[in-house]
């Protein structure tokens, strides 16, 4: 009984990490394939600009609705349900192909996919604590990470495969394929789930720091402001590597799936060094750092015109963006409740998605008037000075309270 009792939780583990890797796939293919049709099709920066902003959008209004669902809803249906809806989604969208052009379809289907896609990762993420419990929370959160990252480079790979061999909707039709797998995986951890009893999430256990008293619920400006940071950074990475692969490096779309997969590796190797016992202490204080090097290696493309180059601050990026992102969840995890937690993530969420349309609606107004080097220099200098100003103003408070502190 002990053995079969030790052996249901890495089962259900499994089939949750499973979910999350054909997830991930099928998620990255749809926004490779269709970033790279929007910059082959002729049409300016503006278009892919637009394309994200419609996603941000349909994401910024889900967010809130979608973590009150979590709360309230079984997590795992909500995760089948939102399975379901991408495949409806992309099945629909190869068939409108056929009707409409390739710009005014992807506008249209990326409001809808967006919205499916933040219910997933939101009911997952928020299931986490209970799948993995508080003795574990850094171990299994990179490890899910991990399973995505695994996915976005399988779909990096596949995906620029399948453009190159067969243009159109073949990735879309990749991507279905990867929904049902995870559908089923998750289907899987469910029934295994409800065996064990656990299907609702147990609060995770708040660390020493902020058991004295500090009310769970609320999570630090500090944090929101690195998790926008950091999540726009991606955000614009996504908009416009494509532009800068084909106007600044002069590459073909098997380049750009090569961007995409060393991003992915970056990921990948940070997120195994997170999953090491020694590095389960660690804490949100270094996420600062790691958003202010991410910021110097954005602002490293200005100059690149070299595919390796390119490759390796792809990688530091994906790495930063991975590092960052499991860090401060693991700390929301330990600060939240989890009967709370699907609401924290989503008001977060909505205001990363806040600050992305207004990175897209400036990024659409100026169409291809700016170089993508040239806004990866601006935003990731803006990276570095509002660290900056963050440390020099921690530093001006602890002066100011030492010398109220000493004695006159």
């Amino acid at each position: 009984m002990i053995q079969d009792a030790n052996i249901a939780p890495n089962l259900v583990r499994s089939f949750f990490l499973t979910s999350a890797f054909f997830a991930a796939t099928g998620r990255n293919a749809y926004y490779v394939g269709a970033i790279w049709m929007l910059a082959a099709s002729a049409s300016n920066a503006g278009s892919i600009a637009l394309f994200l902003a419609l996603g941000s959008i349909s994401e910024f209004v889900a967010s809130a609705p979608v973590g009150y669902l979590v709360d309230r809803f079984d997590r795992q249906s909500l995760c089948m349900a939102s399975d379901w809806i991408r495949i409806a989604i992309l099945l629909t969208t190869s068939a409108a192909f056929v009707l409409q052009e390739p710009d005014y379809v992807l506008y249209g289907s990326v409001i809808f996919f967006a919205a499916a896609d933040r219910l997933y990762l939101t009911a997952s993420s928020a299931m986490v604590p209970a799948i993995s419990g508080s003795e574990r929370l850094m171990a299994f959160n990179s490890q899910a990470y991990l399973a995505m990252q695994a996915g976005n480079m399988l779909a990096a790979i596949a995906t620029g495969w399948v453009l190159s061999a067969r243009p159109g909707t073949a990735c879309f039709l990749f991507a279905t394929g990867t929904f049902a797998v995870s559908m089923l995986s998750m289907w899987r951890a469910a029934i295994r789930n409800r065996i064990l009893t656990v299907d609702r999430p147990r609060p995770a256990q708040a660390p020493p720091e902020t058991s004295k008293g500090e009310e769970t619920g609320r999570v630090p400006p500090r944090l929101v402001l690195n998790y926008v940071l950091i999540y726009v950074m991606g955000m614009l990475i996504s908009a416009l590597i494509s532009k800068f692969v084909l106007k600044e490096l002069q590459g073909t779309s098997l380049e750009f799936g090569m961007l995409e997969f060393y991003w992915a590796a970056g990921a990948v190797i940070s997120m195994l060094i997170l999953t090491f016992r020694r590095f389960s202490k660690v804490g949100g204080r270094v996420t600062p750092i790691i958003v202010l090097l991410s910021g110097v290696a954005m602002a490293a493309f200005y100059p690149t015109r070299n595919l390796d180059i390119a490759s390796v601050l792809m990688a530091l990026l994906g790495a930063g963006y991975n590092l960052s992102r499991v860090l401060i969840d693991v700390e929301m995890q330990r600060l939240v409740s989890s009967e709370k937690l699907g609401r924290a993530k989503g008001w977060v969420h909505v205001a990363c998605m806040g600050f992305s349309v207004l990175v897209y609606a400036g990024l659409g107004v100026s169409g291809d008037a700016l170089a993508p080097s040239a806004v990866f220099l601006a935003f990731g200098s803006g990276m570095i000075a509002v660290i900056a100003a963050g440390y020099g103003l921690h530093l001006v408070r602890k002066r100011a309270s030492s010398h109220r502190s000493m004695p006159i």
